[in-house]
């Protein structure tokens, strides 16, 4: 578990990291062999080249909007909204404006 995270204390994930212009910034907070949980952050006009899943993932959106291609189609997502990918599914994310969310990866 990533030390920022601590055990007795509330925390809000998008204030763990922060927002760059120009840059997309990632944490990991958590993984082992089965699963990885990680934070992004999006400056805007940045974004995620289309690639495949490697596993199940779940994507909640933490703050901001973005912008997420899947298998040909694409989705806005808002802060408080969250998103399934399949394995293997094909996908892309854009951050328009700055975006932030967290990422729960099985491997």
């Amino acid at each position: 578990m990533n030390e920022k995270i601590r055990a007795g204390e509330i925390i809000r994930l998008a204030e763990l990291l922060p927002t760059q212009d120009g840059k997309i910034v990632n944490m990991d907070l958590a993984h082992n062999d089965g699963f990885k949980l990680a934070l992004m952050s999006f400056g805007a006009g940045t974004g995620l080249d289309e690639h495949a899943a490697p596993g199940e993932a779940l994507v909640f959106a933490l703050d901001g909007e973005g912008v997420i291609g899947y298998e040909g189609q694409e989705h806005v997502i808002h802060a408080g909204e969250n998103f399934k990918f399949d394995k293997g599914g094909r996908h892309f994310v854009r951050a328009d404006r700055p975006f932030k969310m967290a990422l729960l990866l099985t491997l």
